[in-house]
């Protein structure tokens, strides 16, 4: 995800609290170290001989800072950084990110109340811009950051209630269970990330496991089993306690940007297991313990999660690109693989297919939101085209679908900010109209609001019930 660090370029280093904070993308620069004290050498060495007895102090002040800080570095690295073998460890609890209450706790939404009139609720504006979410957690909402922060705001009016300040960015969706969440970070050039768990609604954090990479996807989490399942980028698939984030396993098949499923006691998961050869692989392993099935080739890199889907298909996208901006080279395959491990069928898209996409199971359709500004709906039985419409120049964030209305609704927001709302089942537009821009955070319905999340605020929009003929 290099676009975006090169759009929303990050700050150098975290604001200090009385301790000494190393920012670890910095921690390659070590290797620059010998250059300099090569460099004061070679100065020492060409700069003529009454100039060096004049300044040989500052020279020797100089190197031998250098020489302190390279050792800190390399200390701190050794004690905060997972090695190649461990690939992961817990952190101690002086390490853990750090909870900012911002507020009370927010008042108790009302469910199923149902508006008068399709319009704004309630605006608010937000401390950092969004990346990922928002995503319903009881009374919250909790929204992924690119200041590096989990943001929680209230359900009712959108008020900051508390942030937990994490060391990457926040670009996988964070996963709200009754009063316990999961929440990833970093992007491609992450050195390490971590998983935190936090307790609901307070965000207290309960443990963190860092890893030598980056999470950006969510974790699969089974609570009654005590169980986490989530790739790891570089570092793979691992399995976890979620009592106490100890691993349980871990299974080195490749490289890992997608959220697993677990389907008649079969886990999948899809892996990039050669980075400089764009094919993907579909794995069918045992949860308990990680030991193969099977696996499949797929044409393009990982975009997406797996996804179950009618008939017990297996749905799998992939690509060649990222998300962000386009770019001429980029391309993308959406994929239906059966439930033993057989490739039913491959279609090459429009262009790249944003994850995730949206199934609308008893229409059969699997509906994919594209970076080239449209959205394409295929048949699950064969691949084919059910409906196709062009929303804008480009979208960031993957279409939401509300599929118990009649009609199933469907809502995008372009990069420029029109916002559609379609029939997710023949892509008739319903209600068009435009906010400031889009970004990277989708929609999302909740009963019968809408939320709208641009780079500045995010609106809460009543009265869906008024766009369909009611629920099913």
């Amino acid at each position: 995800m290099h676009e975006f660090q090169a759009k929303y370029p990050l700050r150098p280093f975290p604001r200090l609290n009385d301790r000494l904070h190393i920012f670890p993308a910095l921690i390659p620069l070590i290797e620059l170290i010998p250059w300099l004290l090569g460099l004061v050498g070679a100065a020492a060495s060409v700069t003529p001989f009454a100039v060096w007895r004049r300044h040989k102090k500052p020279f020797l002040i100089f190197a031998a800072t250098c020489f302190v800080v390279a050792l800190c570095i390399i200390g701190w690295k050794k004690a905060h950084i997972p090695t190649d073998e461990e690939g992961s460890r817990l952190l101690a609890a002086a390490d853990w990110p750090k909870l900012n209450a911002l507020s009370t706790l927010p008042p108790v939404v009302s469910a199923g109340r149902q508006y008068d009139a399709f319009a704004p609720v309630w605006s608010a504006p937000l401390r950092n811009e969004p990346l990922a979410g928002p995503i319903v957690a009881g009374d919250l909402l909790l929204l992924g950051t690119f200041a590096a922060t989990l943001d929680a705001i209230s359900r009712a009016d959108g008020k900051p209630v508390w942030s937990i300040k994490k060391h990457e960015p926040v670009f996988t969706n964070p996963v709200a269970l009754k009063d316990k969440g999961y929440a990833g970070e970093g992007l491609h050039t992450a050195v390490s990330a971590g998983i935190t768990a936090f307790s609901l609604p307070d965000g207290k954090v309960l443990w963190e496991r860092q890893f030598l990479s980056h999470v950006e996807s969510s974790p699969l989490v089974r609570e009654d089993e005590h169980r986490l399942w989530a790739g790891a980028g570089d570092q793979s698939l691992w399995c976890l306690d979620t009592r106490d984030g100890s691993a349980v396993w871990r299974k080195k098949i490749g490289h890992i940007d997608s959220t697993p499923f677990i389907m008649d006691g079969t886990l999948f998961v899809t892996s990039w297991p050669d980075l400089k050869v764009p094919k993907a692989k579909l794995f069918a392993l045992d949860p308990g313990d990680g030991s193969e099935k099977w696996n499949v080739d797929l044409t393009g890199d990982i975009m997406g999660s797996p996804q179950p889907g009618p008939d017990s298909a297996i749905l799998v996208t992939t690509a060649i690109g990222q998300v962000g901006p386009q770019v001429a080279t980029d391309k993308g395959w959406a994929h239906a693989v059966s439930r033993d491990g057989k490739l039913l069928w491959t279609v090459e898209l429009p262009g790249i297919s944003l994850p995730e996409p949206s199934v609308l199971f008893d229409k059969g359709l699997v509906i994919h939101t594209l970076k080239t500004g449209q959205i394409v709906a295929l048949r699950v039985r064969d691949g084919t085209t059910a409906w196709s419409t062009t929303l804008g120049k480009q979208l960031d964030a993957p279409a939401a679908l509300r599929a118990d209305t009649n009609p199933p609704l469907l809502a995008a927001v372009t990069t420029e900010g029109a916002v559609s709302i379609l029939d997710a089942e023949s892509g008739t537009e319903i209600r068009r109209f435009n906010v400031k821009q889009g970004g990277y955070a989708p929609p999302v319905f909740d009963g019968d609001l809408l939320y709208i999340t641009t780079p500045r605020d995010i609106t809460a929009y009543g009265g869906v019930h008024l766009l369909t003929r009611g629920e099913k």
